[in-house]
């Protein structure tokens, strides 16, 4: 259960200031699962899996009512891995220098402080999600998580060197609509890499992105994109992120579209790797949900960029397809059970999370089955 601290915030007699109510929300998902995952022509890994229906995680999160509709607030939310006992890393300036080790707890996901209004807005200081994962939460049917996730195909693959703005960002200051927009919402954001002005790389970290959709009712789109900077070399460079997602409810099923454009410019050439995504959730037994997917890459890489057998990278594609079921057992419990197979083609290599990369051309595959609890 969640746990809410409630408190007056202490006034100073002849000050004037009116008592402020706060409160304080302790909250965390818990959720782990035994995995089977097997690359063809590679090996095959069980395991003791983590966050495969939703990332296991601990957050603290309050706000404070400042009067007149105006709320300061704070969020620290940090992942966990209850597998091993140790937390996610994070990522301090959004570049390869400032990445973390996995151990002690950090708020990898969200650390920010807040002043909110109704009429307003939001604006958000510190670490958060960059707007186009937000559409990758809200229209991949496997939420962004498990063996079957869109994020598979999405940015795997595209260089050798980290792209570290792909999920979060760091040092960011972010504007939020207010939500009385006739259905109309959306939010705009800016990271900073934090680098020495006379170096040469001193743009490499500085992203800026935004989001902005609509819902009504029981259908939600949204369009997002993500420019982050650094300067171009083998293994990483300037890249772009731009997607659109979807969802309908249509009562006897929910069903999702996810498109994804990816382009990440190196010093030899420029990746391009379009990825498109449908999917649905079918309710079943009263109480559970039955989750399926279907995914296809599409590589439009520059000429120039060739795998190691001197094959252009353009014709490392993938498809994947996903099902699953989630059995609801209470409001905070349920079971889950998922099945993802990845089919590469050309020199591809890409695999279904946890796994072990399959040789060039073949498939990857893999099944979970856990639970996950919420508090």
């Amino acid at each position: 259960m969640k746990r809410i601290l409630m408190w007056s915030a202490l006034g100073l007699a002849g000050t004037g200031v009116a008592h402020a109510q706060s409160s304080v929300t302790v909250f965390g998902v818990m959720d782990l699962g035994i995995q089977y995952t097997n690359g063809a022509g590679g090996g095959s890994v069980k395991a003791l899996s983590n966050g495969g229906l939703s990332t296991s995680r601990l957050g603290f999160r309050g706000t404070e009512d400042l009067g007149g509709g105006l709320r300061a607030g704070f969020w620290l939310e940090g992942s966990l891995n209850p597998d091993t006992g140790t937390g996610r890393p994070s990522n301090s300036n959004n570049q390869a220098s400032g990445a973390g080790t996995a151990g002690p707890i950090t708020f990898d996901r969200m650390s920010f402080v807040s002043l909110s209004s109704d009429t307003l807005g939001e604006v958000r200081l510190g670490h958060d999600f960059i707007p186009t994962h937000y559409n990758s939460i809200y229209f991949d049917p496997f939420n962004a998580n498990g063996v079957a996730r869109a994020g598979n195909l999405t940015f795997a693959a595209v260089g050798t060197g980290p792209l570290p703005t792909t999920i979060t960002g760091s040092n960011t200051v972010s504007y939020w609509l207010p939500p009385n927009l006739g259905g109309f919402y959306g939010m705009a954001m800016a990271g900073m890499g934090e680098s020495d002005s006379t170096v040469v790389n001193r743009h490499d970290g500085n992203f800026a992105g935004a989001r902005f959709g609509f819902a009504s009712g029981a259908f939600d789109v949204a369009a997002a994109v993500t420019r982050s900077k650094f300067n171009a070399t083998a293994t990483v460079g300037n890249y772009t992120h731009a997607n659109i997602g979807g969802s309908w409810d249509a009562g006897f099923a929910k069903f999702f579209a996810l498109y994804n454009k990816v382009t990440v410019k190196l010093a030899a050439g420029t990746v391009r790797k379009n990825t498109a995504e449908i999917g649905a959730h079918i309710p079943a037994f009263e109480v559970g949900r039955i989750r399926i997917s279907y995914a296809y890459l599409d590589d439009r890489s520059d000429e120039s960029l060739r795998n190691a057998n001197g094959m252009p990278r353009n014709r490392d594609d993938a498809r994947q397809f996903g099902i699953g079921y989630v059995h609801n057992l209470s409001r905070r419990t349920a079971l889950y059970g998922t099945y993802a197979r990845l089919m590469n083609s050309g020199q591809a290599r890409y695999v279904v999370s946890g796994g072990v990369a399959p040789g060039a051309g073949q498939r990857s595959t893999g099944w979970e089955f856990g639970v996950r609890h919420l508090f």
